[in-house]
């Protein structure tokens, strides 16, 4: 019951501010540490420490610190296959600073993106998968070709973040999430569930929108709409809730639960992880989430 997660690696760069900086005025920082980042990542880690099978693939690594600390990191977690992330002698491993505000809410720094390497998705990758979650932080042609491999071989789609009817992507993908504050942050006048009817319909898909903390809408590829609402808790941290919810949707998927209860699965991990700094410093195990999964029941 493998998940490949295929995608972002890094390392995040955690600080804590009273407020984002502004010129000639400076923010106050109250904390900051590192952790492994990177929207695969951050799914890959949660779902391994969930004792789920997990391989992660993507963005390549370097041989300096930063690529030694998230080696490290990596290496804890007995659920989660490393075997296809590269190291490069000289190379700058990706990192980004995730600049966190007292309302949870963050901003990014992201470091040399330029530079990033990407090891290519093979048919090895895909062995024993029986779930290929992608994300879209970076350029299509991988992803794609990460997509084709999983369809020659049944293997279901999860992604995020594609907004275009016409994405070459969407006929490879089974359940595609979107956000309200990404399509509007694309269009202002942007309305979401609208585009998810046609997205829907142009990919043939089940289609989640999210609204940060707000009801979520659930478009089924027959046709049905249902809605789910996420528990109601003050934000800690906001960095990776959406991939962190992605974590707890796929694990719900890999048990054979209906859709509507994996994207409850998903809003109570992504909920979850709010209540702590840094995506993964803290790996909140089942227990919690099942918790905070009957509050929602």
């Amino acid at each position: 019951m493998t998940i490949l997660c295929y995608g972002e690696i890094d390392l995040d760069i955690y600080v804590a501010l009273n407020r984002l900086p502004t010129r000639e005025r400076s923010a106050w920082c109250s904390d900051d540490f590192e952790n492994i980042g990177g929207a695969a990542a951050n799914s890959a880690m949660w779902l391994a420490n969930w004792g789920v099978p997990t391989r992660l693939a993507g963005h390549d690594l370097g041989d300096d610190r930063s690529g030694d600390v998230v080696r490290e990191l990596l290496v804890a977690l007995p659920e989660l296959d490393t075997r296809y992330i590269a190291c490069h002698a000289g190379y700058r491993t990706p990192r980004c600073q995730c600049l966190v505000t007292p309302d949870g809410e963050r901003s990014f720094i992201t470091h040399w993106p330029q530079e990033v390497l990407m090891t290519p998705p093979s048919p090895a990758m895909l062995d024993g998968v029986k779930l290929l979650n992608l994300d879209m932080s970076g350029p299509t042609p991988l992803r794609l070709k990460a997509a084709e491999l999983a369809a020659e071989r049944n293997i279901p789609v999860l992604i995020n973040d594609i907004y275009q009817t016409d994405h070459p992507l969407l006929p490879l993908i089974d359940v595609l999430v979107i956000s309200v504050a990404v399509a509007r942050g694309k269009q202002a006048d942007a309305k979401p569930l609208d585009l998810a009817a046609d997205m829907k319909q142009a990919g043939d898909c089940d289609v989640i929108v999210t609204d940060a903390g707000a009801d979520i809408h659930i478009l089924a590829r027959d046709g049905t709409l249902e809605v789910v609402s996420p528990p109601a808790l003050s934000p800690v941290d906001t960095t990776g809730a959406g991939d962190i919810f992605k974590s707890g949707l796929a694990y719900a998927l890999l048990q054979g639960l209906p859709l509507t209860d994996a994207v409850r699965w998903g809003a109570a991990a992504g909920s979850l992880m709010c209540q702590y700094a840094g995506t993964t410093k803290t790996l909140a195990p089942l227990s919690e989430v099942r918790a905070l999964l009957e509050t929602m029941i």
